[in-house]
């Protein structure tokens, strides 16, 4: 869909949620984003990721093997937000009857030259979540995933204000996976947020909560993403929890507004090196 008629149907479906209870959970959700992951590369397996730094180096080699080798008929994707994380994977899988759509690998690594920032959005969530920006000589943490055509699908009607495409740019797996004989690759899908990132002083901001090396934007929390986000859209006064609670009682109305506001205050994604799904 072309961007202006995007928006609109984007605003149309904030305007037909109903009212949801606030509570406190509802705020450790959202200032949460982008949630839990481990510290390394791991399988999910029945809603736990179980590291493969625990494993033996005989079902490490085999693990890899059977997930990324030609005959597992999965697609890597990279997961640079609550794609990384076993919880918000695991709400999005529980539910496929096939065990291999419910188990996938995940490579902790490095992608070259781009950054995560937040999206010019907010997340029905109450989050502003995640997107990649260019971002040359940086550094910045993502997993790469390697999914079914069921678990593709299903990341794709999850990630509905996102295009999909191919990146043309270096993931490097962590270091004992180099030591397997796993180095990373050069190209794989990502999704990338059709609203762009959040710039509400002309600059994209990244997300603190993902760690990058020669990080050259200003990272920001949730929490303080939020309060920059409630005075964008609300003036003075309002708070990020604020913002969450009214999102929560009245999406009709807030999200509208949101949505309008961060018009202005965005920086759309632009890179020579994406092409968008099915160019």
């Amino acid at each position: 869909m072309a961007e202006d008629a995007f928006f609109e149907l984007w605003v149309g479906l904030a305007g037909q949620m109903p009212a949801r209870q606030y509570s406190d959970e509802v705020l450790e959700l959202a200032t949460g984003y982008p949630w839990p992951r481990p510290d390394g590369s791991f399988v999910l397996a029945e809603g736990e990721g179980r590291l493969l730094a625990d494993l033996g180096h005989d079902r490490r080699i085999s693990l890899l093997e059977d997930f990324t080798g030609p005959a597992s008929g999965r697609t890597p994707m990279l997961a640079i937000g609550s794609n990384a994380s076993p919880e918000g994977l695991w709400r999005k899988f529980a539910h496929f009857p096939d065990q291999a759509d419910r188990t996938l690998l995940a490579v902790s690594g490095r992608l070259h030259d781009f950054d995560v920032g937040a999206s010019a959005e907010l997340a029905l969530y109450g989050s502003m979540p995640a997107t990649i920006f260019p971002s040359p000589g940086t550094r910045v943490r993502a997993t790469a995933l390697w999914l079914t055509g069921a678990q593709l699908t299903q990341l794709a009607w999850a990630e509905v204000p996102y295009w999909i495409g191919r990146l043309e740019a270096r993931f490097e797996a962590e270091e004992a996976l180099v030591e397997l004989g796993f180095g990373g690759f050069g190209q794989s899908l990502v999704f990338v947020n059709r609203f762009g990132t959040f710039a509400p002083d002309g600059q994209s901001l990244a997300l603190a909560a993902i760690e990058a090396e020669r990080r050259t934007a200003p990272a920001l929390t949730q929490v303080e993403l939020l309060d920059r986000l409630a005075e964008v859209a609300y003036g003075p006064g309002l708070t990020g929890e604020d913002l969450v609670r009214r999102a929560c009682e009245n999406l009709g109305e807030v999200g509208p507004r949101v949505s309008e506001a961060l018009r202005s205050k965005s920086i759309p994604f632009e890179s020579d090196r994406w092409t968008p799904f099915p160019g």
